[in-house]
């Protein structure tokens, strides 16, 4: 991690919590602690510690008042990464690496803020020695990263996505979902419409320089799930092919996001971590 990156990652959760844990997240029902929600009276919220005499004494209809507050309480922050041979870092994508940065962030932000983090890498499988259950311990999240910064890549595939929803908590978390997303679309749309039961934010790793391809030229050419490669002869024809096939795919993969209400967060090259956090704490 450089010295401009901050140590920390800010993130909120759509909807609220429902974990009993206290923490700084505002939760679902209303509680014993936290912020101001309503006044309630009385025969609707029988608690005497918490009647308000300034405002009874001056409410209109003459109705003994309670201060309502809402609960505070903690949520899971989980990191679902794709470690597929896609993945692997090059001179133009970080990959893991990225992967492996945002793992410290948010397990160090998760500690912090009292939640419980964890992390599920898959390729082909859920990646057992490379995931992490959720945990407290402020020192996990380095140890993740550290395994997967050593780890080199070899599933051709992410199908281990699929098996994601029976991994999660049972309680509404917040889920980041890493990949490079050059996934078949019918599995990709598989995954997300059973992945609704939680806050999920796609985080899309691209190359620096996709899209960037000369239009004429010898270009070197790399299958990104094989590692194989070879060499083109790059024309104008066949460039106007390969734009045409990006633009559909990002196109296409813009409006799956949108048909499940997600909002994704692009990087090219370098994952900006104060961009992610400015993007998971829009409103």
């Amino acid at each position: 991690m450089t010295a401009e990156e901050p140590a920390w990652l800010d993130y909120r959760i759509r909807g609220r919590p429902g974990a009993a844990r206290p923490g700084k997240h505002p939760a679902r029902d209303p509680g014993q602690g936290g912020d101001f929600r309503a006044y309630r009276p009385f025969w609707q919220l029988p608690d005497a510690q918490r009647i308000d005499v300034r405002r009874s004494i001056t409410d209109p209809a003459g109705d003994v008042l309670v201060r309502q507050t809402q609960q505070r309480s903690s949520l899971t922050l989980i990191i679902a990464a794709d470690i597929s041979r896609s993945m692997a870092p090059t001179p133009a994508r970080s990959g893991l690496a990225a992967t492996a940065r945002l793992i410290e962030a948010a397990a160090r932000s998760a500690a912090r803020a009292g939640d419980a983090f964890g992390l599920l890498a898959f390729d082909n499988h859920i990646r057992e020695d490379l995931s992490l259950p959720p945990t407290r311990r402020r020192m996990a999240g380095q140890q993740a990263a550290a395994a997967l910064r050593a780890h080199c890549p070899t599933g051709r595939g992410a199908d281990g996505m699929l098996h994601l929803p029976a991994r999660l908590p049972a309680q509404r978390c917040l889920v980041l979902l890493v990949s490079d997303f050059l996934l078949p679309p019918a599995m990709l749309e598989t995954a997300l419409a059973s992945l609704t039961r939680h806050d999920v934010v796609p985080i899309i790793l691209t190359a620096e320089a996709e899209g960037q391809l000369p239009p004429f030229g010898l270009v070197r050419m790399a299958d990104a799930e094989t590692g194989r490669t070879r060499l083109l002869l790059m024309r104008p024809a066949l460039h106007r092919r390969q734009m045409a096939h990006a633009a559909a795919h990002h196109a296409a993969l813009a409006a799956l996001f949108t048909r499940h209400g997600l909002r994704p967060f692009h990087t090219a090259g370098r994952l900006d971590l104060a961009a992610l956090s400015q993007h998971l704490c829009a409103p």
